[in-house]
């Protein structure tokens, strides 16, 4: 049976534990293990609920595009590499960078992060047994960002979804569910309807996770591997 990691921070963990991720799983009997590693707190968690903390260092303490693209490198620095190992341990690996990555202040950033994308990818490339898969990053609340902040990170979540990077990359826009359309008040910022009651809060609310999750386990469950 396969194996999954998925590497994220606290969207990712509201969208596992809200969403009831490791249950939908379970119900469905899918053809793989789900594993989880939040960066946020350092808890590694598998398919049986068992958690430990590995006492992984992450480049920057985050996982900024950057932050990956410096992990999964073939000239990854030594006290980088037992996250490398682990990851490549499973067969399929999830990546997300959290909100603040959405907030994109200018076309030279948006360049930046295609090319650590896309750097990332030509890592995996080279490792046609693993299959990679990428999670947009969410959008930000109104109150955080800036219009054209905001259209950038729509212009990157499209461009995920339609670059060819690998033959074994394959993109889940999550940005596009969570954000509202691209016109009219408050686009590409994440949706009236899911957001907290804070106005600064960023992190979508249980509302979206219970109805992103779902979809989440579907789209896993279609990549070919």
């Amino acid at each position: 049976m396969k194996t999954v990691l998925f590497i994220h921070r606290s969207v990712g963990h509201n969208l596992i534990h809200d969403g009831s991720v490791y249950d939908l799983l379970k119900r469905r009997k899918t053809p793989f293990t789900f594993n989880d590693y939040d960066q946020n707190t350092d808890t590694l968690t598998d398919a049986d609920g068992q958690q430990q903390a590995p006492g992984f260092t992450f480049p920057g303490g985050n996982t900024r595009p950057a932050d990956y693209a410096e992990i999964f490198s073939e000239e990854v620095a030594p006290h980088y590499q037992p996250i490398q190992d682990k990851a490549l341990a499973h067969d399929i690996i999830i990546i997300k960078s959290c909100y603040p990555n959405s907030n994109i202040a200018s076309d030279n950033e948006l360049a930046a992060i295609k090319d650590h994308y896309q750097s990332i990818a030509a890592f995996f490339a080279l490792r046609k047994d693993k299959q990679l898969i990428i999670l947009t990053s969410p959008p930000l609340v109104p109150l955080l960002t800036k219009k054209g902040h905001a259209d950038r990170a729509r212009q990157l979540a499209t461009w995920l979804q339609n670059e060819t990077l690998a033959t074994n990359v394959s993109v889940f826009n999550f940005f596009d569910l969570l954000a509202a359309p691209d016109q009219g008040r408050g686009a590409n910022m994440l949706r009236r309807t899911y957001r907290r009651w804070l106005p600064v809060d960023s992190h979508p609310n249980a509302k979206a996770s219970r109805e992103i999750a779902p979809k989440f386990i579907d789209y896993l469950s279609s990549v070919k591997q």
